[in-house]
């Protein structure tokens, strides 16, 4: 019942001193020089000549932990390093070499240079991770012990997001926000945490807990290099590819604060049973700053790549963007009780929990756009506060029932409900004027420069596309267009699940589940006098020279846009009359280590859909896919609501896999050497193959057309096998374990992504491949 929110939880215990001397070490090296070719004729045809392969990999560390004063006092502390490099498919170094290179795979794919020359010209993905841990632990009294951690995660990567549509000039540099946005060690510099805790045990009944914690969470995704930051990018629309520059995103700098206390009362035969009571509260702030600026304030869009935009008749666009700079707080109280009653073969777990959810937006400003002011003024926001605060209280009721009474055969069932977790800029953020704003005017290039300047938009008409808090009827209005309903509730999840463990025999057990779970009261942004009856059908079909992909899928598509200008205003309420569902079934059969051997094997089964139940549950019609990372899966089979038989109206299927069958194991051989391996088939994630309409009337804007529901064209199967050796040599206290891992055993080359956009000369091309068959060679030390 501590639990706020459905899913798996992982609760993470660091490792104390004891009174004897401890550590232990590791090394783990992976380089290309043990790496296969897993690259077919079939593979190289999909436009990914160099695979993905890995370039160097490097993980290392050490934890060291014993007594400062033996039997009251002990220290513990680690240091780890993960070095990563592996060659991004597509995205080839821009010396001319390469370059070269390049342009001969795209005019022939099944060209004769070898992988391991195309391997030598992909840039590189590199993601650094340090980690510093240290922790004093103090046994004042008899039945107490107090700790005090301190933890520093640094995460940098080079050119996140690179790909063969992000050049390296439209890449992000990841990276810890620097001293001069805040306090160093606190809020900002590699994420420290800092956490206290004291634990009293009072006698053999009552245990006392009590922790206090700070997260300084904090990142940025940074120009690739600072002097983007006033540098227009460019954005292809039809194959989705960018250009020059990009976007800051950040700092992001999200404190927390906390304090839990936990109390536990074990009651034996009371009522007939055992009783092991639970009761704890939680306090808890968290506070978020951010901000986003896009180069130049001003993105170039132009239609295909050949596109001339000094001809208006072209339909090139120019987006206009203010930067956002936000500050939010959150502030929430939970209690929550517990009662684990047992009696006779039968366990009763029952509890309930209450979360209060509070928040505010606070002052902040931004500046206007650079050349655009009259549209995209100056704002000055003094805070505020939607009123909206979220009391729930969500009950759990758990039991389990020893059907033979031996303890070998146990079935179960549960139900619990869960609320959302608010995040600092829930609610609140609708009333905030200044978060990022986009809007869209045509454009030409007069002077052919491939630059947007005011001259050259067409500022006589109302935006053909509108982003965030923002009226475009009143753009001069230093008010958010968003308003909150006063009774928006908190999205809300059910769960079911029941099953059953048996011991088939010693030291092997089945299992089985079956789980069932309900999503509703989703929130969205209503669009003020507009409804799904607003939008009208109409249809496009891609011209020949639009498709020049092989294989391309350039039918005609139906889509929707609206008879009346998108309104500004919207109100952030609840979705109406829509819910999602999940039925899943997971076997397992798990073999606990004896005679020399250990296994596990289970298989997860799962159906889950989106229902929307009558129109007044979407206002755009269109089956779509967004671009980008926004991805919008809204697929209405049909591309029009039509209710299904019995009124129930329209499904989508909306998981990412049906099904996923895992098998592991580890046998000991003579001289103890221990050889494990790890297998996983899996059904391939959905291919959205879409058709994108590059804009629609009365500010519909872009749409990415689905060509079928979602999920009826899928990537190939994947299907995945590692194997390890080790063996440990003993010296006194020492023990030292070299080992060796071969990842992907079969070498296998199971495509993970495509480019989904079918009219565009990128349509179909490989983005993502499983990296081939590679070494690890590691060493452990324990002593």
């Amino acid at each position: 019942d501590e639990v706020k929110l459905g899913g798996v939880g992982i609760n993470f215990v660091t490792r104390n001193g004891t009174d004897r001397f401890r550590g232990s070490g590791r090394l783990y090296i992976t380089d290309e020089a043990f790496q296969a070719d897993n690259l077919t004729d079939e593979v190289k045809l999909g436009g990914v000549g160099g695979g993905a392969p890995i370039q160097n990999i490097k993980d290392y560390g050490f934890e060291v932990g014993g007594p400062i004063m033996r039997g009251k006092l002990w220290y513990w502390g680690s240091y780890s390093k993960q070095d990563i490099k592996a060659g991004i498919p597509g995205f080839f170094l821009p010396d001319a070499n390469c370059q070269a290179m390049k342009a001969a795979l795209r005019l022939d794919p099944l060209a004769p240079i070898p992988t391991d020359d195309v391997r030598g010209c992909l840039g590189t993905d590199g993601t650094e991770l340090n980690n510093y841990n240290w922790k004093i632990q103090w046994a004042p009294v008899q039945g107490n012990k107090f700790s005090f951690q301190n933890t520093w995660a640094e995460k940098f990567k080079n050119a996140r997001d690179a790909s063969d549509t992000r050049p390296i000039e439209t890449t992000f540099r990841q990276r810890a926000v620097p001293s001069e946005f805040g306090k160093y060690g606190w809020d900002v510099g590699p994420s420290p945490l800092w956490k206290a805790g004291d634990q009293h045990i009072f006698s053999d009944r009552l245990l006392l807990d009590v922790q206090w914690a700070h997260l300084g969470n904090n990142f940025v995704l940074d120009f690739h290099e600072d002097d983007l930051a006033n540098v227009q990018p460019t954005f292809i629309i039809s194959t989705g590819v960018w250009g020059r520059s990009f976007q800051r995103s950040g700092p992001f700098i999200r404190p927390t604060h906390s304090v839990d206390v936990t109390t536990s009362y074990f009651l034996p035969s009371f009522g007939g049973g055992d009783h092991a009571l639970k009761l704890g509260y939680r306090w808890r702030t968290a506070k978020e700053h951010s901000e986003a600026h896009v180069g130049g304030n001003t993105v170039a869009r132009f239609a295909s790549p050949t596109v001339n935009c000094t001809l208006a008749s072209q339909n090139c666009q120019g987006d206009l963007y203010r930067d956002s700079n936000v500050n939010y707080e959150l502030k929430t109280h939970a209690l929550y009780a517990q009662d684990t009653y047992s009696l006779g073969r039968t366990t009763f777990t029952l509890g309930v929990r209450w979360d209060q959810q509070d928040n505010v937006a606070e002052a902040s400003a931004v500046p206007g756009h650079p050349f655009a002011p009259d549209w995209l003024p100056a704002v000055a926001f003094d805070g505020a506060d939607a009123g909206v605060v979220w009391n729930d209280i969500s009950p759990r009721l758990g039991v389990t029932y020893d059907l033979m009474g031996t303890g070998k055969t146990v079935v179960k069932a549960s139900y619990a409900l869960y609320y959302g977790q608010r995040s600092p800029n829930q609610v609140v953020n609708t009333l905030n004027p200044v978060t990022a704003v986009q809007i869209r005017f045509p454009w030409t290039d007069l002077n052919g420069d491939s630059l947007v300047t005011r001259n050259e938009l067409n500022l006589g008409v109302r935006p053909t596309v509108v982003q965030g808090n923002y009226d475009p009827d009143n753009p001069t209005s230093l008010r958010s267009a968003g308003t909150v309903d006063p009774d928006v509730k908190n999205d809300r999840t059910r769960e079911f699940i029941a099953g059953f463990d048996h011991e088939v025999m010693a030291n092997l057990a089945v299992g089985a589940s079956y789980i069932y779970r309900k999503y509703d009261r989703f929130t969205w942004d209503d669009k003020v006098g507009l409804t799904s009856a607003n939008y009208v059908e109409r249809t496009f079909t891609p011209t020949a020279a639009s498709c020049p992909a092989a294989g391309a899928r350039c039918e005609t598509v139906t889509f929707f846009e609206p008879n009346i200008p998108v309104p500004g205003a919207f109100v952030f309420t609840n979705v109406p009359e829509r819910y999602r569902d999940y039925n899943g079934v997971e076997l397992s059969l798990n073999k606990r280590y004896s005679n020399r051997w250990m296994g596990l094997v289970s298989f997860a089964y799962n159906d889950a859909a989106d229902h929307w139940d009558s129109p007044n549950s979407f206002e755009d019609p269109t089956c779509r896919a967004g671009s980008g990372t926004a991805v919008n899966t809204t697929c209405l089979p049909s591309q029009t609501y039509a209710p299904e038989s019995g009124g129930s109206g329209i499904d989508n299927i909306f998981n990412n896999a049906e099904w996923m069958f895992k098998a592991q194991g580890m046998y000991t051989l003579p001289w103890d050497i221990n050889v494990a391996g790890f297998f996983q088939s899996r059904q391939g994630y959905p291919f959205p193959q879409a058709v994108r309409i590059a804009s629609r009337a009365n500010q519909g804007g872009l749409v990415d057309v689905l060509l079928e529901p979602l999920g009826d064209t899928r990537h190939p199967t994947l299907n995945y096998a590692d194997f390890k050796v080790e063996k440990a040599f003993t010296f006194g206290t020492t023990r030292i374990i070299p080992s060796l891992d071969i990842f992907n055993i079969g070498n296998v080359n199971t495509v993970l992504a495509r480019r989904r956009l079918q009219a565009a000369a990128n349509a179909n091309q490989i983005s993502g491949i499983v990296a081939p068959r590679v070494l690890r060679f590691g060493v452990r030390i324990n002593w």
